[in-house]
């Protein structure tokens, strides 16, 4: 599963695709003007990708480059069988907002440094 996720690169889209530059770390392209505009860090463990960060850069904010990215993500995770995880920081609300949007549901408990553990697809 691990290799078909990572074979599956670059993930392309209307507008933006996610390149693998790393095993974990990929950056978000624009495709015309073609220029990086962000970065998405994640681990592969046990059948779940764990997004550790989606963070476009803050002069490219407002496009949509996140939210088609993570779909693209999500998309590519969901055909190679694997669940999905991602987590909202305590201090960023909009992020919670983010995740619920792109159809993950939040899990209850504390997650890492205080934020919220988020959940999609099968559970590990």
């Amino acid at each position: 599963m691990t290799a078909a996720f990572e074979d599956s690169f670059p993930l392309v889209g209307e507008r933006f695709r996610v390149e693998l530059e790393t095993p974990g770390r990929a950056r978000v392209v624009r495709v015309e003007p073609l220029e990086r505009v962000g970065g998405l860090d994640y681990e592969l463990a046990s059948g779940v990708v764990t997004i550790r960060s989606l963070c476009i850069e803050k002069e490219r904010r407002g496009y949509g480059a996140g939210s088609e990215a993570a779909w693209l993500f999500v998309r590519a995770a969901e055909v190679a069988g694997l669940g999905l995880r991602a987590w909202a920081p305590p201090d960023l609300g909009l992020a919670v907002y983010f995740w619920a949007r792109m159809g993950f549901r939040s899990l209850h408990g504390e997650g890492p440094e205080g934020g919220i553990w988020f959940e999609r697809g099968r559970r590990a």
